[in-house]
C-alpha cells in the first residue's frame, strides 16, 4: 500500500492551498501506491465541490490540478498535447505558473517538517508520518499567519506523471467548456 511507483515507501498526501501558501485541506489517508486521481475521487473536498456544482453554488471558483487529476467543472487541468503555438499552450503555461504555488507549499512544508522530506528512506513508518501531517499543516499555517521566515533553499518539489483518466464523461465535457472559457478570457 505504501510502496510507490518510484520504488520506495511513502504516503500520497493531497494538499489544497491558497495563493498565500496556507493549507486549506489535506488528505493523507492513502499510501504511496494510490494515484492522485484515486485520492481525489475519494476525497471529501471533491464531494463538497460536486455538491456545490449540482446546486449551482460553484461561485466561479476552481481548483487547479495537474494532469494526474481528471478535468471536472470544479477542477481545471492543463490541455493534453497542446501545440506550442496554440492558445492551449499559452493556457497551460499560465496554469502551470499558478499551480506552482502548491508545489512551493509542499516544499516549504517538507522543509519545515523534516519528517516529510527525509528522502527515499524515511526515518518513520508512513502511517506515523500520515498521523502527524495534519498537526504539521496546522503549525505551517500558524507560521504563514505570523510571517515566520522560511529558507526556500530547502524546498523540494515532486514531479507529476500524465495519466489517461479514461473516457470523457458529462462532467469532463462541462470542465472542458469552463477551461476553454477561462483560456479565452486569459488569452484574448
Amino acid at each position: 500500500m505504501y510502496f510507490n511507483r518510484k520504488g520506495y515507501h511513502s504516503i500520497n498526501a493531497m494538499i489544497i492551498c491558497d495563493h498565500t501558501y496556507k493549507i486549506l485541506a489535506i488528505n493523507c489517508q492513502y499510501g504511496g501506491a494510490a494515484h492522485d486521481s484515486f485520492v481525489w475521487k475519494h476525497s471529501d473536498q471533491r464531494r463538497v465541490l460536486e455538491e456545490r456544482f449540482q446546486h449551482n453554488r460553484n461561485e466561479n471558483s476552481w481548483l487547479l490540478g495537474d494532469s494526474g487529476y481528471p478535468l471536472e467543472p470544479w477542477c481545471i487541468t492543463p490541455y493534453r498535447n497542446a501545440s506550442n503555438d496554440a492558445s492551449e499552450a499559452m493556457f497551460n503555461e499560465i496554469h502551470s505558473k499558478a499551480r506552482c504555488i502548491v508545489e512551493r507549499t509542499i516544499g516549504i512544508l517538507k522543509g519545515r517538517c523534516r519528517i516529510l522530506g527525509y528522502g527515499k528512506r524515511g526515518r518513520y513508518h508512513p502511517t506515523k508520518v500520515a498521523r502527524s501531517l495534519a498537526n504539521q499543516s496546522a503549525l505551517h499555517n500558524v507560521c504563514i499567519k505570523f510571517k515566520i521566515n522560511y529558507d526556500p533553499q530547502n524546498c523540494d518539489s515532486d514531479q507529476t506523471t500524465d495519466i489517461d483518466t479514461g473516457v470523457a464523461n458529462r462532467l469532463t465535457a462541462i470542465g472542458q467548456t469552463i477551461r476553454d472559457q477561462i483560456k479565452h478570457s486569459l488569452i484574448n
